[in-house]
């Protein structure tokens, strides 16, 4: 099964692949799916086409059909972090000279292990050698090899070099390891095989899913972050692209963060901003810094529309109230522990409930719950909204079972 999300970059593909059917527990697995469900959201926004499968080779084969210049590979429990860092860094080998990136493993009695997490193919190259396959872990699998000449530094402890290339003395092996093959097929036509460097490493997040001791040390990542956004993180600028095309409005209903709307409002008319959001911390900033403008009065409602409703009482219903749904439905901060399927559910209630109590004003949403999995409109009138179905999105394999 190949599910393809196709977006705008023409260079670069990402193949994310489905290992949730190794995952050390229930809970790894959960995690792991509510992270991947983000995250092909997270790259199609960013213009990035992902094709998911839970075969990688059938991913590269495919890629390579496509015309792509090189596929980004990772699976399932890898996150890109810091917002397009690892994407900026990843556009460096449009031009360099290389055939395979990523973490390279010395596995010492077991051949060279290229880590499944995340690893970069030149999809020109592997074209020109007739499609290699990655090759998979086989535990006890004895067999020859050219042995690699190998740096004596190391990235971490003693099997992470810095740098390997072909050597020239048979060594016998006595375990297969991920990637073996294409490492082996890279070494004997002398093609650079380069070592993922801090840049890279720093910008993605892997659980370790498929082990429950690694899992519960990375997974750490996630909680602290929940926090964080929840109770200290404070956004004194907005960062989001809002719809400028309306102005004079008289309402605005918008998260803590920013003052974006200040050009947009009536200079005259009596206006009115209510300021929501689950983070006290942000409320109280916004209290506190929100500019004094004669003819506009504020609101603070704390909130959190993942598990709360709107309190819209005080608003009247007309065509110039904006309410901004930002990327709350689509927000890193928690999405790895809420479900596409919950967080869709959720963006539909909260759209039915101003449909009903105010038909007439405009939504604004700058990332939704669905997006990647089909095409979702980002501004309209409340009025004209369409609930969107769960049975209407692309379903990645790690869902199959789960959306019935």
């Amino acid at each position: 099964m190949l599910v393809e999300f196709f977006s705008s970059n023409p260079n670069i593909v990402f193949c994310f692949i489905d290992r949730t059917n190794l995952c050390s527990s229930a809970w790894s697995e959960e995690l792991s799916k509510n992270q991947s469900d983000f995250t092909i959201g997270n790259l199609w926004t960013k213009g990035y086409t992902i094709l998911q499968s839970q075969n990688e080779d059938q991913c590269l084969r495919r890629a390579s059909e496509l015309d792509f210049k090189i596929a980004v590979v990772f699976s399932t429990g890898t996150e890109f972090v810091n917002g397009t860092a690892f994407m900026e860094n990843i556009e460096n080998y449009l031009v360099d000279d290389f055939f395979v990136a990523g973490h390279i493993l010395d596995r010492k009695t077991a051949y060279y292990e290229l880590h499944q997490q995340c690893y970069v193919i030149n999809l020109e190259t592997y074209k020109k050698l007739d499609c290699p396959t990655i090759g998979q872990q086989c535990f006890g699998e004895h067999h020859s090899q050219i042995r690699p000449l190998r740096s004596k530094e190391n990235i971490h402890d003693d099997y992470t070099p810095v740098w390997i290339s072909p050597g020239h003395e048979n060594y016998q092996y006595d375990h297969k390891c991920h990637g073996w093959n294409i490492i082996s097929v890279a070494l004997k036509n002398t093609l650079p095989i380069t070592i993922f460097d801090d840049e890279i490493r720093g910008n993605k997040l892997h659980l370790y899913p498929e082990n429950q001791k690694e899992f519960l040390k990375h997974s750490s990542y996630l909680y602290k972050k929940l926090h964080f956004c929840a109770e200290e993180f404070v956004h004194y600028d907005n960062t989001e692209q809002i719809n400028q095309l309306y102005q004079n409005l008289e309402q605005i209903v918008t998260p803590a963060s920013g003052l974006w709307w200040t050009s947009m409002i009536d200079k005259q008319k009596p206006v009115k901003v209510l300021f929501y959001d689950y983070n006290q911390r942000s409320l109280d900033h916004w209290r506190n810094a929100a500019p004094f403008i004669p003819n506009v009065t504020y609101e603070f409602q704390k909130v959190n529309l993942l598990i709360d409703d709107f309190d819209l009482g005080s608003l009247f219903s007309n065509r110039s109230t904006f309410i901004n749904l930002s990327n709350i439905f689509a927000y890193e901060g928690t999405a790895a522990f809420y479900s596409l399927e919950y967080r869709l559910m959720r963006e539909n209630k909260i759209i039915e409930l101003i449909k009903k109590s105010l038909p007439e004003s405009i939504l604004n949403f700058t990332a939704r719950a669905a997006d990647g999995f089909l095409c979702t409109e980002r501004f309209f009138t409340a009025s004209d909204s369409e609930i969107v179905s769960l049975q209407d999105c692309k379903k990645p394999t790690w869902r199959v079972k789960d959306w019935v």
